[in-house]
């Protein structure tokens, strides 16, 4: 095997929103293994694993390159968790990468079993991190691996998956929010009822069918072309929720897996804060600029069936002005 050429990952912050793209359309089944196979080929590792970690038990682990059934047999035959120097040092800086080579001090030094463990699976040059979920005593180490054909690590490939690791904590995360909102959401059944998760600050994680059927519409209701609700909805900023019921939909905010369950449903027919097809259309013709008497003559209607359809109107959505009845439309 031709050594590999010298690390360089150019653009990391770039990396970490990858990581969360990947944690949002993975399953959570499937998750670890993913972020694995990307994070041995980013840093140019061999083969890795990542072995996910309560204070009280193992949870799981996952592996590239190895056979981890037999890998853990030997594990335990030779008693590594006694023998090993890598993860000691990774736990007690999370989030802050170590390396190790076989022509270190520490390497050369360390016992017999560890180190014929180590040659027996391929390992010569070793990159690790710890990763703690928030919210939550477990903790993931991540292990990248390099064999004898392969460089050695050092200060680069240490800098740069230290600079990954909050991503990678936040894509664990993510995952598992897009894991419980999956189940939160399906569960509510088909219909008419737009439903998503989103962070605190309105970027939207999951939405359920109806949500994303319903998005072209609330997205030219609150002027966005992100995918992210305005925080003023979130907050029920009186103006925004005014605006939002004029276009006929309720918002209903509730916390929900560490963000948002951000519930909207359409407002039934003759409800108070929703405007009629004529009040709407009068509406929007003097928020254009035209008079009572010129929409008056371009719908065929009397001047004071105009003036008792904009008195309706500011009544409903609670403003006094032509101004203020173009902000609470949206217009």
């Amino acid at each position: 095997m031709a050594p590999k050429s010298p690390f360089s990952l150019t653009d990391p912050d770039s990396t970490a929103l990858g990581l969360l793209r990947l944690a949002r359309t993975t399953s959570c089944e499937r998750f670890s293994q993913k972020l694995l196979e990307r994070l041995v080929a980013l840093m140019g590792a061999d083969h890795g694993a990542i072995n996910i970690w309560h204070p009280r038990s193992f949870v799981a682990s996952v592996g590239v390159g190895y056979d981890l059934s037999g890998m853990s047999a030997d594990w335990y035959a030779i008693g590594g968790a006694e023998l090993d120097f890598t993860t000691p040092a990774m736990h007690a800086q999370p989030l802050r990468a170590v390396c190790v080579n076989e022509d270190d001090p520490r390497w050369r030094q360390s016992h017999p079993s560890w180190r014929s463990f180590q040659a027996r699976y391929g390992i010569h040059h070793q990159l690790g991190v710890s990763i703690p979920f928030e919210g939550s005593e477990t903790f993931a180490h991540c292990y990248l691996n390099r064999g004898p054909a392969s460089p050695r690590y050092g200060t680069a490939e240490v800098d740069a998956l230290t600079a990954l690791a909050p991503g990678i904590g936040e894509a664990l995360l993510i995952n598992r929010l897009y894991a419980g909102a999956r189940q939160g959401l399906e569960d509510t059944g088909s219909g008419d009822q737009p439903l998503a998760v989103t962070d605190n600050e309105g970027w939207i994680l999951f939405p359920n069918g109806d949500f994303c059927r319903a998005w072209p519409r609330l997205a030219a209701i609150a002027k966005v072309s992100e995918p992210r609700l305005p925080k003023s909805w979130l907050e029920g900023e009186r103006g925004a929720i005014r605006k939002l019921h004029a276009a006929g939909w309720q918002c209903e905010v509730t916390p929900a897996h560490g963000g948002l369950r951000v519930a909207l449903r359409r407002n039934a027919p003759g409800t108070g804060a929703m405007l009629t097809p004529r009040q709407t259309e009068i509406s929007r013709l003097y928020c254009a600029g035209y008079s009572g008497k010129d929409i008056a003559t371009r719908l065929s209607v009397s001047p004071a069936t105009v003036r008792v359809h904009l008195r309706e109107t500011y009544s409903k959505l609670g403003v006094t002005s032509r101004s203020a009845l173009r902000s609470a439309l949206g217009l």
